[in-house]
């Protein structure tokens, strides 16, 4: 079963990778409150708006100091 496999060394990533965030999660929970709120209440849609908005700032800046690196 060894002799199946290829004995091949495999470079690591050149590029370094972007820290973890709970950016995506955030942006996920906004859309869902933004669109739950236009079903129940417009303060839900507001806050869900506010989270949106929150989150997209906090992962484009993220993703714009990962560049400057």
């Amino acid at each position: 079963m060894q002799d199946d496999l290829p004995n091949e060394r495999v470079e690591p990533l050149s590029r370094p990778v972007p820290e973890p965030t709970y950016a995506p999660f955030m942006l996920a929970l906004g859309v869902t409150m933004l669109f739950w709120g236009l079903v129940t209440s417009p303060v839900m849609s507001a806050g869900g708006l506010a989270i949106f908005v929150w989150a997209l700032w906090m992962w484009i800046r993220d993703i714009a100091r990962d560049w400057k690196k």
